[in-house]
C-alpha cells in the first residue's frame, strides 16, 4: 500500500509538472512565437480587457517578448506594419519671377523657364507608430492608403515650396540664386513638417535652368528704365505742384480784395482814382485760365473803373 501511494505521488506531482510546463509552454507560444516578427516589420499591441489599451513600447523584428495577457481569449491583438523606404518623384517647372518684364529688355527676349525633377527617399519612424495608431486611427488594414497620402501631401507641399521661394526676390538674392540652398532648406522644411518620417536621400534627377547671369542683367535693365521714369514724373509733380500753389496764391490775394471791398465799398472809386493814374496801387494780377472771377463782383466792378 504504501509504495501504491508513492507511486500515486509520484504521478501527482509528475502531472502537475508537466501541466507547469505546459502553461510555460502555452505563455512562450503565445507570448514570443507570436510577437516573433520578420525583418522590416513592426507592430503596436492592444489589449482590450487588460492594461491601458496601446502598448506604448513598439515591437521590432527579431525582438523577443511574452506577453502574459495573450492569454486571455480576445484580449490582446497586434496591428502589423511592414516599414520600407518610399521614394517620391517630383517634378517643378514655372517661370522666374517677373521673367517675361525683364525679358523684354534683353537682346532676343531670352526665355526664363525653369525644370526641376528630384527623388525623395523616405520612411515611416518605427517609434513615430505608437502615436499614430492611438491618435490618428492609423492601422494595418488602412496603411497603404496612407502613405499615399503623405506621398501625395508632400509633394504637393515640396512644389509649393520651390516655387514660393523661386517667386520670393529677397530669398533668391540672399542665396545667390543657387538652388542647391534651396534643396537644403526644403530638406528643413519637410522635416519640420513630416517629423514622424525619416528622410533618406535627396536626388536631383533633371535640373534646367535659364541663364540666372542674363536674367539678373535684365532686372538690372528694368530697374534702371523704371527709376529715370520715375525721376521723371517726380520732376514733372514738382512743376505742376508750384504751379497750382502760385495760382491759388493769386486767387487768396483776390478773395482778400473782395472781402475788403465788400466791407469798404467806398475803396472802389479811390483806388480806381490811383490805378488811372498809373500809381498802381493794386498789383497786377494774371488770373489763371481755371479762376471765375465773375463770382468776386467788387473785383469784377474794380477792372471795370480801371478800364
Amino acid at each position: 500500500m504504501k509504495k501504491r501511494s508513492k507511486i500515486g505521488k509520484r504521478i501527482k506531482r509528475t502531472f502537475i509538472l508537466l501541466l507547469v510546463i505546459a502553461a510555460a509552454g502555452a505563455v512562450f507560444f503565445f507570448g514570443y512565437y507570436q510577437f516573433q516578427l520578420p525583418a522590416d516589420n513592426y507592430g503596436v499591441i492592444f489589449t482590450k480587457y487588460t492594461g491601458d489599451g496601446w502598448n506604448h513600447e513598439v515591437i521590432k523584428p527579431g525582438t523577443a517578448r511574452i506577453e502574459w495577457q495573450g492569454l486571455i481569449p480576445l484580449n490582446l491583438s497586434i496591428e502589423r506594419f511592414i516599414l520600407l523606404p518610399v521614394t517620391s518623384r517630383i517634378t517643378v517647372d514655372g517661370n522666374l519671377p517677373s521673367a517675361e518684364v525683364y525679358s523684354m529688355y534683353l537682346e532676343g527676349s531670352p526665355d526664363f523657364h525653369y525644370s526641376y525633377t528630384f527623388d525623395i527617399a523616405y520612411t515611416l519612424k518605427s517609434d513615430s507608430l505608437v502615436e499614430l495608431v492611438s491618435e490618428d486611427f492609423l492601422r494595418e488594414s488602412n496603411f497603404d492608403s496612407w502613405l499615399s497620402d503623405i506621398e501625395s501631401a508632400l509633394s504637393t507641399d515640396a512644389v509649393n515650396f520651390i516655387r514660393t521661394k523661386a517667386d520670393d526676390h529677397d530669398y533668391m538674392n540672399r542665396i545667390s540664386y543657387n538652388y542647391r540652398l534651396m534643396e537644403a532648406d526644403l530638406m528643413a522644411e519637410l522635416t519640420e513638417v513630416y517629423s514622424h518620417l525619416d528622410f533618406i536621400s535627396f536626388t536631383p534627377l533633371k535640373i534646367s535652368f535659364p541663364d540666372l547671369a542674363l536674367y539678373i542683367e535684365g532686372r538690372r535693365q528694368y530697374f534702371e528704365v523704371e527709376k529715370f521714369h520715375s525721376d521723371i514724373q517726380q520732376a514733372a509733380l514738382e512743376k505742376t505742384t508750384t504751379r497750382l500753389v502760385e495760382e491759388s496764391a493769386k486767387l487768396e490775394l483776390l478773395e482778400k480784395y473782395g472781402e475788403l471791398f465788400s466791407k469798404y465799398p467806398r475803396l472802389i472809386d479811390y483806388y480806381a482814382i490811383f490805378q488811372s493814374d498809373g500809381e498802381g496801387m493794386i498789383p497786377s494780377i494774371e488770373l489763371p485760365a481755371s479762376a471765375d472771377t465773375a463770382e468776386i463782383p467788387e473785383i469784377q466792378q474794380l477792372m471795370r473803373g480801371t478800364n
